[in-house]
């Protein structure tokens, strides 16, 4: 018997069975740096002569223990402010202290040069910091949180298996890390938990004050908890979906801190800056 003989292309639609993999959509966009304009105004080019070097010094000083004072703006006058919010503009990452005396801190252009903003017992905030990240952030995710310690038993709902595993493991690594700072990273995709899992987890870890969002690739959204340096990091796609979740254990996540080469090349480009003026 002939078997009959059926032409199949090769490549495009019809040369493979059913409806194939479907991947993720990529990210369109990317954060970049963009050169900041300048103002025109002559008034305010006097003061970014002043100011560009001023904070150039601060950043190439970063790590100097006698540098590491911020610079206080709750005292600046309306042109200083005008000039910083021009050339400063929004960096990639931002994040928010809750609570009575919230802060809203954002990093600049510059990487390593951030604003940080709020109320406080003594008044008005409004300062820039040279950091990798603002020590706010490491007090207000501290005081926020403390020691836990596994629930009994008899207390975990029945079904939920892996969970407590993780959070065992979790404790141990907040309570070795103050005594030797390393840090930990459990990758939740790669343990087997479901809904209800996940859910009693996220209720016993609580939430933490410090809210941190970096968008560069994608997005990426921190969160500390009631657990001591055990933040929630979650990475999404331009599309918004999430494609890895995970447990840190860290005085801060690294993805949310500025490097040292970051913070020299932001010293770079305010000399170049500054240039302009001369």
């Amino acid at each position: 018997m002939q078997i009959p003989v059926r032409a199949v292309p090769m490549f495009g639609p019809g040369s493979q069975a059913g409806d194939g993999p479907d991947y993720l959509s990529l990210p369109t966009e990317m954060a970049v740096f963009r050169q900041p304009d300048l103002p025109q105004d002559p008034a305010l080019q006097a003061i970014g002569r002043e100011w560009l070097a001023r904070l150039a010094s601060a950043l190439e000083s970063h790590g100097d223990a006698d540098s590491a004072a911020p610079i206080d703006l709750a005292a600046a006058g309306p042109e200083v402010r005008r000039f910083l919010d021009e050339v400063l503009g929004h960096g990639e990452v931002s994040a928010a202290v809750i609570g009575d005396a919230g802060l809203q801190i954002e990093e600049s252009v510059f990487p390593g040069l951030w604003r940080v903003r709020g109320a406080a017992a003594s008044g008005a905030v409004d300062r820039l910091e040279v950091a990798d990240i603002p020590q706010a952030l490491v007090r207000r995710a501290r005081a926020g949180a403390g020691a836990l310690d596994l629930p009994q038993r008899d207390a975990i709902p029945a079904g939920v298996v892996n969970a407590p595993h993780v959070l065992a493991e979790l404790i141990a690594r907040s309570r070795a890390f103050d005594a030797d700072g390393e840090g930990h990273v459990i990758n939740l995709d790669l343990v087997p938990m479901d809904e209800a899992e996940l859910g009693w987890l996220v209720e016993t870890l609580g939430e933490g004050p410090v809210v941190i969002v970096s968008s560069g690739y994608g997005a990426c959204r921190i969160r500390s908890t009631r657990l001591a340096s055990a933040w929630w990091v979650q990475y999404f796609n331009s599309s918004d979906v999430l494609i890895l979740n995970s447990l840190e254990i860290a005085a801060v996540p690294p993805v949310a801190c500025a490097a040292d080469d970051d913070i020299a090349e932001s010293a770079r480009r305010l000399r170049a800056l500054q240039s302009v003026y001369a």
